[in-house]
Order: C-alpha cells, then structure tokens, then sequence
C-alpha cells in the first residue's frame, strides 16, 4: 500500500513538473511572439544611403497639357527651363496620352485604375498623374505656369547632397504663423521612390474614403463634396504624406523647425527640402538685410482650375 501510495506522489509530481515546464515554454514564446510584434528594437528602419546611380533623380522634365492646349504664354515660361537645360529630355501628356500610360504601368493595381478612371474631377486626376509619373519613371515634374530662373536644375542639389538624394522639394508656405506645405507646382524625384508611394497609397486611400462619408461612387463625387482640392489630392495631402513617410524612417522624429524660417537645404533621409526662396520666393518674406540663395523657379500662379467642377475655364 505504501508502494502504492509513493507511485501515485510521483505521477502526481511528474504530471505538475509537466505543467510546469509547458507553461514556462509558453510564457517564453508568447514573450517573444510580442516582443517581435511591438518592440521598437526589432523594426527594421532603412538607414540613410547613398542612392545607386541608377536611381538619382532623371534628367526628364514632365509637363501635362489641358484640354485647351498650350497656350503662347505658358509656351515662353516653359521655354525657360528647356532653353536653361539643354541636357534635360521633355514630355507633354495630353488626357488621352495620360491615360495610355496609366493604363499601361499601373495595369496590376485595381487600386488606381479604378480611382483614376472614375474619377471626374480634373484637377484631382491632375494632381494624381504627377505622383504615379515620377513613381515610374522620375525626373521633375512641372506645372505649365512655371518659369526657370538663371540656376539649371542640375545645379539646385548642393554637391554635398548629390550622391544621396532621390527627392527634391521645396517649400511653399515657410513662415510661422502660417502652416507649412510643400511646393507641388516643381516636385523632382527618382524612379520608385518609397515616400512617393506613400502619397499615391494615401490620396487613393483619402478619395475612398469621401465617397464612403458621401454614401456614393467615385465616379459620382463632385467638387461641392471633397472640400478643399489641396486637401485631398494637393499640396497638404502631399506634405503630410512625405512627412509621414519621414516619419517612419526616423521612428517618430524629425528635425523639421517649426516656427524659424529654413535658409538653406536641408536633407532628411534622401529627401531634400529647399527653403522658400527656392520655389515660391514671392510668397515668402524674409528679414530685411538677411542673406539668402537664389530663387529656382517662379510660380506665375495662371492655374486654369478654376470652374466649379475642378476643370478649366471655357
């Protein structure tokens, strides 16, 4: 009975030191399951690199006719940057050229076929064929109200920057009291850029979303619905993309000031951010006697975006 009694002790024991040791194994591995989920110490953060040649900046400067065509006057602002960058290929895209070439480069994203070709509004179509054409193939994009001033583009990346960027901006709004937007009238960027993908994914993402809040299609929503152009599809929603996308590269940092005034270009990560004097020198004062570098661009501010359904005046 005694035997008996010291067999069941040690089943009873042999049987809790089992349990013991499973639920240490699993304590173990769901401590590790969570640790590789939300530690900040296991995310991956791409670190700043030079670009491979094959992915600086192209020498192409992209330009997208309206339905009225090329007007004399846009024709001699434009003519400045192709006389001033011999070097520099050009293209025009008319709407049906534009659309071709979506058709062509984004056939595997449902995504963006759908939200392009849906959509009605020109201006916001516009606005989104700047981002996929520098996503595919890169260069400088340029609206047909901007004229180059005497610094080639070539020039407009210190030498100090050249073998690391792959994205060139400017500020438009540079001030204080006014909150800070990025130029998207001139905007350069390599091929398959991650922070240009951030923005197509989050204006696809912005437009969805409003026709949900509206209860309808894409192709129904209309300009008394979207609120402000520049919130959706322009320079705001641009910013804070870029932004966003600089922001995950710094785990949540970035040295950005907020209330001085930027006087000379700063990089961050590959992007390189131009003060405002660069593109949009007419709109931002500086201290008087204040020294600053030379203006690159001038927005003449002749946008056509101006009837109520987002399109061109007649």
């Amino acid at each position: 009975m005694l035997r008996a009694a010291k067999r069941f002790f040690s089943l009873r024991l042999s049987l809790a030191t089992l349990v013991i040791i499973s639920f240490s194994l699993y304590t173990i591995w769901h401590l590790s399951e969570t640790r590789t989920l939300s530690s900040p110490e296991t995310i991956s953060i791409p670190t700043s690199t030079p670009i491979p040649e094959a992915q600086k900046i192209p020498k192409k400067l992209w330009y997208k006719l309206g339905p009225k065509g090329l007007s004399d006057q846009s024709r001699a602002w434009i003519d400045t940057c192709l006389e001033r960058n011999p070097d520099y290929q050009h293209e025009f895209l008319t709407d049906e050229s534009a659309d071709v070439y979506v058709r062509k480069h984004f056939s595997s994203r449902a995504d963006i076929i759908e939200t392009y070709f849906n959509l009605t509004i020109p201006i916001l179509k516009a606005d989104i064929l700047r981002y996929l054409l520098l996503f595919v193939e890169g260069g400088f994009w340029s609206d047909l109200d901007v004229s180059c001033e005497e610094v080639p583009i070539g020039d407009w990346i210190p030498v100090e920057y050249r073998n690391s960027t792959g994205m060139v901006l400017g500020w438009e709004f540079d001030v204080g009291w006014f909150r800070r937007q990025f130029a998207t009238w001139t905007i350069g960027a390599s091929p398959g850029s991650r922070h240009m993908a951030v923005v197509i994914d989050d204006v696809l993402s912005t437009i969805l979303r409003l026709a949900h809040e509206h209860n309808c299609t894409i192709a129904d929503l209309h300009m008394d619905m979207i609120g402000d152009v520049i919130d959706v599809t322009g320079p705001v929603r641009f910013t804070r993309s870029i932004l966003a996308s600089l922001k995950l590269d710094y785990q949540g940092i970035i040295d950005i000031p907020t209330v001085e005034p930027v006087y000379v270009p700063r990089i961050f990560e590959d992007v390189l951010i131009l003060p405002g004097y660069a593109f949009a020198e007419g709109i931002n004062k500086y201290p008087e006697g204040h020294t600053y570098g030379p203006k690159l661009v001038t927005h003449h501010y002749a946008g056509t975006w101006k009837n109520e359904q987002g399109g061109e005046v007649d």
